[in-house]
């Protein structure tokens, strides 16, 4: 794609068709850094675009899920070791009654079951049903400790060890579990029972147990309703903090109505009544940078008219020069030397006036970098020693080497136009010069003196203002004014001083002494390579 090259104030005033014209004489790549600038990232863009509500969902969705898992697994555990302690409780009971059943009849050890205990024994439980949990087939056998039976199931394994004395069950009783071939896996409980029989005391083992497939369908069941009330209750705070969070943005969005209908050249500030105290803060930076844009908007203004009309003076007079060379009022060479004149002084105005638009934007777009500041005053002298030695000055540069970190050409148009303006107001045959020195703290003075016949202490400071000019100035009143502007882009000081106050010959006693303060850095320095 084929790129082209536009001035910098015209792109940024003309509707996109006129950028279609040829380039104008300050032609700048102003474009070409539009078409360089990175597209945001889709997941950058969309990270930006997702709303306050959604965000606020997503961070706590996560920790609220964790938090309810959490509960919801201790509960389970919680529910289940009760369930398992109330069961383990109900076989230890139901061991307890069939051995107070034991009887010794005709001289053989006999238990009876009455119908109620047999309902519980047989089977008739109905299971886990939809309507709730009934109660699995329990099964019992009573033998001897050595293994002869006396009653129940013969097909359970008849218990042969002696039990410890269970901490929650005061008796010689044993809790375990057991897998049998029919019923699958099985809860025990075994109560060892001295009887008296016609062979004297003889230990009787009475075991209940019951399937363990009826607790663990109670415990999924109870698992399922914690999961079900845990989900409820996270959908019911979900719902809660999103109508807690439109409520509380209500204000962000009346704020975002507003701008939306605000004219594009409305810069009065924003008026919000009572606005909550996480968006002062944003009401008050937006206002105040409102107030800078309007600000920076009329100093503009200003700057447009006083240029326009200091343009319309020059260009006024080239033509009435040009108009009476063509009528023949004045000798050719006379008329030729007067535009030339004339057209010098007006170039030096557009180059002041497009270092002045420079300056406003050096600081945010071009990186500062290391340079000599002895080295740059011997440029700049030897760049004007032209008008030095044609009005016959002596120059002096005092001061060693000098690195700083800044923006050279701000301190090149700097000195350059002190050294101009002193060049220009001091008589011929007249002394001027530059002094650098260093602070001590990275940063550096530099001073351009002169033997001129200096300014008035209010005049020191009203040169500063643009268009503002001595009387004997042949000039329209900016060099100083974009000194002053660079000065305050590089964080250092510009002042005038009529005279000196450690004069080091009678010349520089006289005159006015410019003092440019840098400081030590000034922005990013430039990367080498």
């Amino acid at each position: 794609m084929r790129s082209r090259s536009w001035c910098t104030a015209c792109a940024r005033s003309w509707p996109p068709p006129a950028c279609r014209s040829p380039p104008c004489a300050a032609s700048a790549t102003w474009c070409r850094r539009r078409a360089a600038m990175p597209e945001p990232e889709p997941e950058t863009a969309a990270l930006r675009t997702r709303s306050l509500r959604t965000r606020l969902l997503l961070w706590l969705i996560g920790p609220l899920v964790a938090f309810l898992a959490v509960n919801a697994y201790f509960t389970y555990t919680s529910a289940l070791q009760t369930a398992q302690l109330a069961f383990d409780r109900l076989l230890v009971t139901s061991a307890h009654a069939l051995a107070d059943l034991i009887r010794l009849e005709r001289g053989e050890l006999q238990i009876t079951l009455p119908h109620a205990a047999l309902e519980i024994y047989d089977g008739s439980g109905s299971g886990i049903g939809e309507d709730g949990p009934g109660r699995s087939r329990m099964v019992y056998r009573v033998s001897f400790l050595d293994g002869e039976y006396l009653a129940g199931d013969e097909d359970l394994a008849p218990y042969r060890e002696r039990p410890p004395q269970h901490p929650l069950y005061q008796s010689m009783i044993a809790l375990y579990d057991i897998t049998s071939r029919d019923a699958g896996p099985m809860r025990m409980a075994a109560l060892l029972q001295p009887v008296e029989s016609f062979e004297g005391m003889r230990l009787v083992v009475v075991q209940v147990g019951e399937s363990s497939a009826y607790r663990t369908r109670l415990a999924a069941q109870i698992l399922r309703g914690t999961l079900l009330r845990q989900g409820a209750l996270l959908a019911i705070l979900l719902l809660l903090i999103w109508a807690v969070a439109t409520v509380a943005l209500k204000p962000a969005r009346a704020l975002a109505r507003q701008l939306d209908l605000r004219p594009a050249r409305d810069l009065t500030p924003v008026v919000m009544a009572r606005p909550p105290q996480e968006l002062k803060p944003v009401v008050e930076g937006f206002n105040g940078l409102l107030s800078r844009l309007a600000a920076a908007q009329e100093q503009q203004r200003r700057f447009v008219a006083d240029a326009s009309h200091q343009l319309r003076t020059p260009l006024t007079v080239l033509q009435l020069q040009a108009d009476a060379g063509l009528r023949g009022d004045l000798p050719p060479e006379e008329a030729l030397a007067s535009i030339a004149a004339t057209t010098r002084r007006a170039n030096r105005l557009v180059e002041q006036l497009l270092s002045s638009a420079r300056a406003q934007q050096t600081a945010a777009q071009e990186p500062a970098e290391r340079f000599d500041l002895r080295a740059l005053a011997e440029d700049v002298a030897v760049e004007l020693s032209p008008l030095l030695a044609q009005r016959h000055h002596a120059f002096r540069l005092d001061g060693a080497a000098c690195e700083l970190v800044g923006y050279r050409w701000m301190v090149r148009e700097i000195l350059g136009n002190l050294l101009k303006n002193a060049i220009e107001f001091t008589p011929e045959g007249g002394a001027l010069g530059i002094r650098l020195q260093p602070d001590g703290a990275g940063g550096a003075a530099l001073t351009v003196w002169d033997s001129g016949p200096g300014l008035s202490d209010a005049m020191c400071e009203q040169v500063f203002t643009p268009f503002v000019t001595d009387r004997s100035s042949r000039g329209a009143g900016l060099g100083l004014a974009i000194c002053m502007e660079l000065a305050r882009t590089l964080g250092a000081s510009l002042t005038l001083v009529n005279g000196s106050a450690e004069p080091q010959d009678e010349k520089e006693a006289v005159g006015l002494r410019a003092t440019l303060r840098l400081p030590g850095g000034v922005g990013h320095e430039k990367m080498p390579g």
